[in-house]
């Protein structure tokens, strides 16, 4: 859908400068090298485009309170999810072939509209997600599911995995993780992403394709999936069958209406037996496993008991 707002509004969004409250003095500062523009892609652009891209970013401001502008705010504060989005959203309009002014006009729209979204207040509700078909890390018997609902080019989901590596190294007869997709709009590649790692499920490749990809998470493209997937040994032909058929494309849906049930907003999003993960530390994973297995041995003790 095609955003306009009048050239007005355009020109004193794209000229907006930075001053400090109360004291008169600038306290912008120019972003000059691409790579310190933090978990964003400039992969695809050509080099005026990622010029275009730099200078939009040094001159519209980020809007969570840090009083900088988008680069800025990638620079200093990697885990501002305002400032990714608003760089990913003119990177989006640039693949698209937007004009310099269509774009500032795109991120005005994204800007002026964007709400962050709040985890529901669920401490003690217990979610029944199907997994039925879903990948399983770790014994599938486990008598404790973690849940990931988690897109391959989310820099947030990437992050987790590590501490999900070190949960399940921790337990390893406790604890199975399901994968759940959930594909985000925001992310260009995300849903071909999805649809790889499902055609790669197929040849039971899943995990290996899983990992290759938050490996790379910033550098996935159609050209890197398919290079990812012959490193892998898949049967290429099966394999880009499953790209371009549109074969996995319910199941990806199925997953994000699963997640719509449980009240998933962003990725990632965990669950321990149903249990929404608000503390995604180790130690936060700890606690709950230990209060899911506490719970279990209390249950098998009442059974007997009965």
């Amino acid at each position: 859908m095609m955003l306009r707002t009048g050239c007005r509004t355009l020109l004193a969004f794209a000229l907006i400068s930075f001053v400090a409250a109360g004291t008169g003095e600038s306290f912008a500062r120019e972003i000059t090298d691409l790579s310190e523009i933090r978990d964003v892609d400039f992969t695809g652009l050509s080099e005026t485009q990622k010029q275009i891209a730099l200078k939009i970013m040094n001159q519209n401001p980020c809007n969570c309170g840090c009083r900088m502008t988008i680069a800025e705010c990638r620079v200093d504060d990697h885990s501002c999810r305002r400032s990714l989005i608003f760089a990913r959203t003119i990177l989006d309009a640039l693949r698209e072939g937007k004009s310099e002014a269509e774009v500032v006009v795109v991120l005005k729209a994204k800007t002026d509209t964007f709400v962050e979204a709040r985890p529901p207040e669920d401490t003690d509700a217990v979610y029944d997600i199907d997994v039925t078909l879903n990948p399983v890390r770790g014994p599938v018997d486990a008598p404790v599911s973690i849940i990931e609902f988690s897109d391959f080019q989310c820099p947030y989901c990437a992050g987790v995995q590590a501490t999900l590596n070190r949960v399940l190294a921790a337990f390893p007869n406790d604890v199975r993780l399901v994968f759940k997709q959930y594909p985000l709009n925001i992310h260009q590649y995300a849903q071909r992403a999805a649809v790889a790692s499902l055609a790669a499920q197929q040849q039971g490749r899943f995990w290996e394709m899983h990992d290759k990809m938050f490996q790379n998470f910033t550098a996935i493209n159609e050209e890197n999936l398919i290079a990812w997937a012959r490193e892998l040994g898949l049967d290429m032909v099966a394999f880009e069958q499953a790209m371009h058929t549109g074969q996995y494309d319910a199941m990806v849906r199925k997953d994000m209406a699963d997640g719509a049930a449980a009240h998933v907003l962003g990725t990632p999003t965990l669950f321990v037996n149903g249990k929404r993960v608000n503390d995604r530390s180790f130690e936060g994973f700890r606690r709950m496993i230990q209060e899911a297995l506490a719970t279990r041995r209390i249950s098998s003790r009442q059974d007997d008991g009965n």
